[in-house]
């Protein structure tokens, strides 16, 4: 009996020992940056009819969101303009999720050890054209996708800017529409995987053929999740004790045979 416990004692030990094992936290890191300071916005008339366009309702929107499974917090804010200075944050154990908004800056990242982590930002505003022209909005941005979670579908993982813009007329007994949309993304793909940077500038635009109303918006998305990874001498450990434990209980069963 003595030799029983001992064994046990021993192979339970050996469990204990595997479970409370340092385990390998593979952090994934999402970034983005679009260049406010750089931003151009223009409207060109075209077969000289000196169309203009004006613009309005200026919006800026943030949001920031994490959830490490035991604690979560999520926070957002919104402006109506693009001017001012805004940020959120989120703090829940191992994610971390932060924006800010500025008049020379529009930037957010996600970074994840254990648990899940997002951010996101929108600029929009409307705009009314008084006849034909082409409205052209450039925009330099950098994406960053760092850490590498090893598994074979993660699109949760994921850096992304994009842009859109829609026109709308409804006049000389018709109506016309048009849109426009761009995004560059970097993905955790196991099969196609991203580089871990990218830059470069976002570039779209809307021909309105006549006058009319529409909108336009330029943002970002960013999502990381990460888990935990037991180092290999955890399994190895926890294989030895059940192993253990087998091997006796075994024994047991024939002695008392």
């Amino acid at each position: 009996m003595n030799k029983f416990r001992q064994g046990l004692v021993i192979g339970l030990g050996s469990i204990s020992i595997g479970l409370s094992q340092g385990a390998v936290a593979t952090p994934i890191t999402a970034a983005a940056t679009l260049d406010w300071s750089q931003l151009q916005l223009v409207f060109t008339s075209l077969n000289g009819s000196e169309s203009a366009a004006t613009f309005s309702n200026y919006r800026t929107s943030l949001s920031s969101q994490g959830d490490s499974g035991r604690m979560n917090e999520s926070n957002s804010k919104s402006v109506n303009d693009w001017g001012s200075t805004i940020e959120t944050n989120a703090d829940a154990g191992g994610v971390h999720a932060s924006t800010l908004a500025s008049s020379l800056s529009f930037s957010g990242s996600a970074m994840a050890t254990n648990g899940s982590a997002s951010s996101s930002g929108t600029r929009s505003l409307d705009f009314f054209a008084d006849g034909p022209g082409v409205l052209t909005v450039i925009v330099p941005y950098t994406l960053s996708l760092i850490g590498d979670s090893d598994c074979y579908y993660c699109y949760y993982d994921h850096a992304t800017v994009s842009g859109n813009a829609s026109f709308n007329n409804y006049t000389g007994n018709g109506s016309s529409s048009a849109q426009s949309n761009v995004s560059y993304s970097l993905t955790d793909d196991y099969w196609n995987p991203s580089p871990d940077s990218q830059a470069g500038s976002l570039v779209f635009g809307i021909v309105t053929s006549r006058a009319g109303y529409g909108s336009l918006s330029v943002g970002f998305d960013l999502s990381a999740q990460a888990s935990v990874v037991p180092e290999p001498q955890t399994y190895a450990m926890l294989l030895a004790g059940l192993m253990l434990i087998g091997r006796i209980a075994r024994r047991r069963s024939i002695s008392f045979t």
